[in-house]
């Protein structure tokens, strides 16, 4: 997990489980955004761009470490980053960490899981209720250290009292959307936000990593 509020940049990486040394990866990823630095003076997409080629640089790195133990090894993360300039969000994600935004009462998932599921929903027609009963259907489909590194990246126009969320899968697995926005629209401090947040997966015995961050705007 990476929180440079004076930099305007955030990120949560989560290392794939059931795969070798995901600890590794993530911190492989977090370091190399840590060690980069952005330029205030530069355009939000020449950013985006910067972390894109840093990521790609650590996905291949990681494919290689896989490579030396066995052709069947996966050493993967997934990520999500937020760049902040001014009023303009950049997010660039690969994987099913999430990033949402609250904007007056109503959250909002920008991400889109890269998982099975989804593709099948996208390409196949399925319904959710379809998707998500194919076996390995939450298994994704893209992430840092993959075969395929294919993240995406979105833009938005932030608006003063908007709260943005990111987090690893292990919160939403264990707190619905609904009670996000419920925690979130409460208006505690972004930190007490993060604490009750990451109080309702322990007090339902999460098994998962979860990483949460929560960043308030204007």
């Amino acid at each position: 997990m990476l929180s440079l509020s004076e930099q305007g940049l955030w990120a949560v990486a989560d290392g794939m489980g059931g795969h070798d040394r995901g600890d590794y990866a993530s911190q492989l990823v977090i370091s190399s955004l840590l060690d980069m630095t952005l330029s205030p003076e530069a355009p939000l997409d020449t950013q985006i761009a910067s972390i894109h080629r840093i990521l790609q640089q650590s996905s291949q790195r990681l494919v290689d470490i896989a490579q030396e133990i066995s052709h069947d090894t996966i050493i993967g993360t997934t990520v999500v980053v937020a760049v902040l300039r001014a009023n303009q969000l950049g997010c660039f994600w690969a994987g099913d960490s999430r990033a949402y935004r609250l904007r007056g009462s109503t959250l909002a998932q920008l991400t889109t899981d890269h998982t099975v599921a989804n593709e099948l929903m996208r390409e196949q027609g399925l319904s959710p209720d379809e998707a998500h009963g194919v076996q390995g259907a939450e298994a994704l489909t893209t992430a840092v250290g993959a075969s395929v590194f294919a993240p995406q990246v979105i833009y938005e126009e932030l608006h003063p009292g908007d709260r943005i969320c990111l987090c690893s899968d292990g919160l939403n697995k264990m707190v619905p959307d609904w009670e996000i926005e419920s925690v979130l629209n409460a208006r505690q401090s972004a930190e007490d936000a993060v604490q009750q947040l990451l109080g309702l997966c322990l007090a339902r015995q999460a098994t998962d990593n979860v990483s949460i961050i929560v960043v308030d705007y204007g």
